[in-house]
């Protein structure tokens, strides 16, 4: 696993319609927080700052690997979108731990292993925000598969037995969810549903201008002909 697999979840994430720009801002449902899950809230300055690092993660990897997928700059909407979700999930993620009383399954170390060691020349700052917002999946994932061993008893290494764990932990998430609240700010364009996390289209907010429009309507991930008219400060690059 290294930073082409984070690059094509964006390119993902681009191809779902997930662009913020030209969009409203946050309802302030939650005053101060972008995501609520549980009792534990992620403030929008934390989500920019996850963002920001992660952005120049990704510039920098795409210098490197020019023959990737995705290449070009991307909206910066994009990237607040991926890394929301992303800190939705680890907080889900910790709240299950806390819970059920225990640490991820050995296959998050695992990945976390291959991040260090596909960044290891990057600063530690970025380091640290790429693990934390690119890792997410890995680390709910395995948090469920110890769920799902401990309430089995079984913790078999096989893919039948993880896939059997995870399942189980799955089931576990959903029950916890039905006795607490998730909440993500629907300017992201995310939402969680029992434990799925999906894209959804923000109906809080609507696009400004013709260009935001055509942001929102896109299918694809976006070309230079919308990404040449985003300010410097509205792109990854």
């Amino acid at each position: 696993m290294n930073l082409t697999r984070q690059r094509v979840a964006l390119a993902g994430l681009a191809a779902a319609g997930l662009l913020l720009t030209g969009c409203g801002s946050s309802l302030g449902i939650h005053p101060g927080s972008a995501v609520v899950i549980g009792d534990q809230s992620v403030g929008m300055a934390r989500i920019d700052t996850a963002a920001t690092l992660f952005c120049k993660v990704y510039v920098t990897q795409s210098q490197a690997q020019a023959s990737s997928q995705q290449s070009g700059p991307i909206p910066m909407g994009l990237v607040r979108n991926y890394a929301a979700s992303s800190l939705a999930k680890r907080a889900l993620g910790e709240q299950l731990a806390a819970q059920y009383a225990v640490t991820p399954a050995s296959g998050y170390q695992q990945a976390i292993s291959q991040y260090q060691s596909a960044l290891a020349s990057s600063p530690a700052d970025q380091r640290d925000a790429a693990i934390e917002v690119a890792g997410a999946d890995a680390y709910l994932e395995n948090v469920q598969v110890a769920i799902g061993q401990k309430l089995s008893g079984k913790t078999g290494s096989s893919n039948a037995e993880l896939k059997a764990a995870l399942q189980g932990g799955q089931v576990a998430t959903q029950d916890w969810l039905t006795h607490h609240s998730a909440f993500i700010d629907p300017v992201f364009g995310v939402a969680v549903d029992g434990g799925k996390f999906s894209t959804v289209k923000d109906q809080t907010s609507y696009p400004l201008s013709a260009l935001a429009s055509a942001g929102a309507q896109t299918t694809a991930a976006p070309g230079d002909a919308y990404t040449s008219q985003l300010s410097s400060s509205q792109l990854c690059q």
